[in-house]
């Protein structure tokens, strides 16, 4: 093997697209300030008061530029580019993109939207949102933290899984070009061919030496400060978006390219519509890109401006999130189309019942998860000749960026999660870099468990059993505290007053249209989240997920009762001290947009139409 130029040249480059385009977009921006205001105020990082138990703290701030990216980055993820394809051309695709609409609609966007607005109303991370619109819900809040350390601990071992790939690409011919199936299982993760009598086994270096380099690149992203993570976050979001264009405009002029586009979207099976499981897989997989109940748009919120127009940003984000997992889709499938006509071509596969070699096809090329990207994908790499080692850097390094996103994101809300506290109990906060110092290193020994010879089905366990019901659980949960103790009042007057005056939305930004956003959030949204959680509950306990051994299923159910116990604390807290809310009285929000309407003489009169809109949201 030797080093490859092209590939080397194209790492450089991928590294250097993310500066350039901030530098670009800096230079607009201030081109801008110098002719006027921005389209919703300043842009620049600053302060903002926020309150802490009633003392006033100086809040850093971000600009809504590095608000949004932070969201698209923490929205699109490495399940936008190889769990949503596969889902859309095994259920049936056009048909499933209908139920993922349905379900984007009715159950993701009024979660998303609804924890964006806590966030920035309350100013305050998730921990501290609950418990001032009312500590009974603080529990949650540990839930979702707790949430964030298991995430996080196994989440970044998939990235270490692109970092070994990126650093084959930088060598002709690629190592796994032999055999990419051999190289994954073997050279990468060193699994177990059975379970029979093996515990997780011993921690492979390989591994353990890539997922140090993922959190040495987490903590200097995150370890000083928003400024630095904004400059990032143009690298790890603007650079999955620049490299995906280019995956699909090369690889759709692959042989078979047709063939994996037309599996792709090519087919509408009605049939399916009727499916519960199709159903299931369709709120999941977007519940699971936008990912609230996480707490993290809610901590990412509270960052933002006071007069960011959160609205606006949930729909554009929700847009590229969704739009991004189609595009990908063409690139995925037109490469998995390749690899199916070349292996027919080359004589088909073995049949290892009848022992004789017979045509395969896309849909069963198309394995989901890891073995995607990793195997069949990996593989696919070849088909670009002399750009062989180019694609290969491209394809690695977008898995890389998208998951660093939203790790950034996770990280970043469970560091606030720590400052916030130590600012209530009135100790001596450490440097922030400390904190993020510490974080980093206790995530990666913990992520080690996950290093090991069994360490992949470890990650699917804990995926499973914690992140899937608890996500389901706790979507559900904050549409009842919504709904209890925040109140759809409070949430419609805050919008509107946050925006009122801004050049785009100078009588304030309207929630409309009303009676559909206020059905979702109280009724679509717990009832289909909640019947997820009881859905999936019923197959695991018919059949164990996985197949995997019984003490790897007790892991799973462990961790999964441990955050079942921590939820009803606040509950219980609240029972025995009698606390209450510490939101600020509804009648002074409403008092407040009252004034402003009443006093802001340059705007124009309000019509029949916003008339209408204050009446309906009063009754």
């Amino acid at each position: 093997m030797a080093a490859s130029a092209v590939g080397i040249i194209t790492l450089f480059a991928v590294v250097l697209a993310g500066p350039l385009a901030w530098a670009v977009a800096t230079y607009v921006q201030r081109r801008r300030k110098g002719n006027g205001p921005s389209a919703d105020g300043a842009a620049e990082a600053g302060a903002s008061e926020g309150q802490v138990d009633g003392t006033a703290t100086q809040r850093e701030e971000m600009s809504g530029v590095a608000y949004t990216l932070s969201l698209l980055g923490y929205a699109i993820g490495l399940g936008n580019l190889w769990r949503f394809p596969y889902l859309v051309g095994k259920w049936g695709g056009g048909a499933f993109i209908i139920a993922y609409l349905v379900c984007l609609l009715l159950v993701a966007i009024p979660a998303y939207l609804m924890e964006m607005v806590m966030g920035q109303y309350t100013r305050k991370s998730t921990v501290g949102c609950f418990k001032m619109i009312h500590p009974r819900w603080d529990g949650l809040g540990y839930g979702q933290a707790l949430i964030l350390l298991l995430v996080m601990a196994y989440y970044n071992v998939l990235l270490a899984y692109a970092i070994i790939y990126i650093a084959g690409s930088l060598v002709d011919p690629l190592p796994w070009a032999d055999d990419s199936k051999n190289y994954f299982n073997v050279e990468v993760l060193n699994g177990y061919d059975d379970y029979a009598g093996k515990g997780l086994g011993p921690v492979q270096w390989k591994l353990a030496l890539a997922l140090l380099v993922v959190w040495l690149i987490v903590f200097a992203s995150l370890a000083f400060g928003k400024k630095i993570l904004t400059k990032v976050t143009w690298v790890t979001v603007v650079g999955p978006i620049v490299m995906l264009v280019v995956l699909v405009l090369r690889s759709v002029t692959l042989d078979g390219a047709g063939d994996g586009i037309e599996f792709y979207i090519g087919k509408f099976d009605s049939e399916v519509l009727g499916d519960l499981d199709m159903w299931a897989s369709a709120c999941s997989q977007i519940l699971f890109s936008l990912s609230p109940g996480f707490g993290t748009a809610i901590t990412m919120s509270s960052y933002t401006r006071p007069k960011e127009n959160v609205f606006r940003t949930c729909m554009v984000v929700v847009v590229c999130n969704s739009a991004f997992s189609l595009l990908g889709g063409f690139a995925i499938f037109s490469i998995v189309g390749n690899i199916t006509f070349r292996l027919n071509a080359a004589g088909g596969v073995l049949d290892e019942a009848t022992g004789a070699m017979v045509a395969t096809t896309v849909a069963e090329q198309a394995s989901a998860g890891t073995g995607l990207a990793f195997i069949a994908i990996a593989d696919g790499m070849r088909a670009f000749g002399s750009g062989t080692n180019a694609m290969s850097v491209l394809f690695f390094s977008v898995l890389l960026t998208l998951g660093l996103d939203s790790t950034f994101c996770w990280a970043e809300t469970f560091v606030c999660y720590v400052e916030d506290y130590l600012l209530v109990q009135g100790g001596t906060k450490p440097a922030h870099w400390k904190i993020v110092g510490c974080m980093c290193a206790a995530m990666y020994l913990t992520g080690l468990l996950y290093c090991t010879r069994m360490g992949i089905e470890l990650l699917d366990i804990v995926d499973h059993y914690c992140i899937t019901y608890y996500l389901l659980l706790a979507v559900a949960l904050e549409a009842f505290m919504f709904t209890w103790d925040f109140g759809w009042r409070r949430f419609v007057v805050h919008v509107k007053l946050a925006t009122l005056g801004n050049l785009r939305t100078p009588l304030g930004q309207d929630v409309i249209p009303s009676a559909f956003w206020w059905y979702a959030i109280h009724f679509t949204m717990p009832a289909c989240s909640l019947f997820l959680f009881f859905y999936i509950f019923s197959s695991d306990v018919d059949e164990p997920y996985g197949g995997y051994p019984d003490w790897l299923q007790g892991i799973g159910w462990s961790c999964l009762a441990a955050l079942l116990a921590v939820t009803p604390l606040g509950f219980v807290r609240t029972l025995k001290l009698g606390t209450g809310s510490t939101l600020p009285p509804l009648e002074q929000d409403e008092a407040a947009l009252a004034a402003a309407l009443g006093i802001t003489s340059t705007l124009p009169p309000l019509g029949q139409k916003e008339e209408s809109m204050q009446k309906e949201e009063s009754i």
